[in-house]
């Protein structure tokens, strides 16, 4: 029942905070996005499994039934909105389709469900947000970076099992002991596996950014965490996040113009991440990319041969939930088929929708890719481009490992910057006229004869 009460404060915390302010509602929705890995593996229980999304739902039923007024949101505005009905409604479709294509049972295609489309409106909130809404979940994100940081210190020095005891929702990280030659693990900080929690960390880093410019009087204390959270990228040992990191700085560099102390403190950051990182062993597993054989041959296997042959064999799909990726609570399992491992993000929504979904997000990733954020008046420039380099190197990036939709809580934030993206390109609001000021009638003069 332990689950059940966590749930049920997820849903009622993010509701009110929402209520108070957008901002805030992301922030304690990244509250409970942070640690529900760690929640999960210790009162491992049929409810525990939803705490995430119970903080979703109270987002969503505070955010979608409070009234506000019109905002202008322009013709981009209009078409994100319409991109993200079309995508929310056809795997509501292929539930229907289901009986035709051998697909799960039904109730793991509910599962499936909350892959396909739980986390799309993220797309229109985050199209919503404003410079005041983003500053206040900027902060929320500091501070649960910092805490994510203090759990992966005490992680590498008391290890893992203190923290997340051997069960059923803990298994993937105890499976990942490929750490140096003692075979140690990765570390996941407060995550459910240590690339949920390096993956957050890489698409923390453009609000980390923007507050470095927007609250020069916090830059000592946004520079430390600036800091932290890419060393936690290192420290979790995932290599994908490693390189979506370098990929991301590159691009960043080509469409944004960097200051002259921007581009000292950029330097000096990588300066000392990369002193830290050099002194420790175990955080240098990403220099097993320099394998350019292996890194060949798993995108030859994850681009070809998983795509290819899902398209060849499932034209029209598999149905929800068939693909590796899709977590099925264990109280369901009895019920669940095997499901087909694949290495391709695209491969899976092309095995869960068929050619029509990938099609469909294939169309709506080259568009939103289109949409980069232009230079506006008095906003931060560099962390605006940012989020748009981050989404699109996750998309880039997908067709080389599954989860990109369903990661806790990293997807809920790739999705809010898909939307932004396209909120800043919003036309400004118009200025109220101002009343013409009546002339000054001075007092009569009266002419004397």
């Amino acid at each position: 029942m332990i689950g059940f009460g966590l749930t049920l404060i997820a849903l009622l915390g993010t509701f009110v905070a929402t209520r108070r302010g957008t901002g805030h509602g992301l922030g304690v929705l990244m509250l409970f996005g942070y640690f529900y890995g760690i929640l999960r593996a210790r009162y491992l229980d049929g409810f525990s499994h939803f705490i995430f999304d119970g903080a979703v739902v109270g987002l969503y039923l505070a955010f979608f039934t409070r009234r506000k007024r019109a905002a202008r949101v322009g013709r981009d505005g209009v078409a994100l909105r319409l991109w993200v009905k079309v995508l929310m409604l056809w795997p509501l479709f292929t539930l229907v389709l289901s009986p035709f294509l051998d697909s799960q049972h039904f109730f793991i295609q509910i599962v499936g469900l909350r892959v396909a489309i739980l986390l799309l409106p993220f797309i229109t909130i985050g199209a919503s947000l404003d410079e005041k809404e983003l500053d206040t979940f900027g902060t929320w994100v500091l501070w649960l970076n910092a805490v994510a940081f203090v759990f992966a210190l005490a992680e590498l020095r008391l290890g893992v099992e203190p923290f997340f005891p051997r069960n059923a929702s803990s298994q993937i990280i105890y499976n990942s002991t490929d750490v140096g030659e003692e075979r140690l693990p990765r570390i996941p900080s407060i995550f459910n596996s240590a690339h949920a929690y390096a993956g957050t960390m890489l698409m923390s880093l453009p609000m980390l950014v923007r507050r470095w410019i927007r609250v020069p009087k916090d830059r000592l204390l946004t520079t430390a965490m600036l800091v932290a959270s890419v060393l936690g990228i290192f420290i979790s040992a995932a290599r994908s996040p490693v390189a979506q990191l370098a990929l991301t700085i590159l691009l960043l560099l080509v469409v944004s113009r960097f200051s002259m102390k921007m581009l000292a403190s950029v330097l000096g950051l990588g300066l000392v991440v990369g002193l830290v990182v050099m002194t420790n062993e175990r955080f240098q597993r990403f220099l097993t990319l320099q394998d350019t054989s292996y890194v060949s041959d798993r995108m030859v296997a994850s681009v070809n041969e998983s795509l290819t042959n899902v398209l060849l064999n499932y034209p029209m799909g598999s149905g929800l939930g068939s693909a590796a990726g899709t977590s099925i609570p264990f109280f369901l399992m009895d019920l669940a088929r095997p499901q087909i491992g694949l290495e391709n993000e695209f491969g899976r929504i092309a095995l869960e929708q068929g050619l029509p979904g990938l099609m469909l997000w294939l169309c709506f990733l080259g568009w939103l890719a289109t949409r980069l954020p232009p230079r506006r008046r008095g906003a931060p420039v560099v962390a605006d481009r940012m989020m748009w380099v981050s989404m699109l190197v996750m998309w880039m990036t997908a067709f080389l490992g599954t989860g990109t939709l369903s990661s806790i809580p990293g997807s809920a934030l790739l999705l809010l910057w898909m939307g932004a993206v396209v909120g800043m390109r919003r036309p400004a609001p118009a200025k109220a006229p101002v009343p013409a000021t009546p002339p000054r009638v001075g007092p009569l003069e009266v002419v004397r004869p």
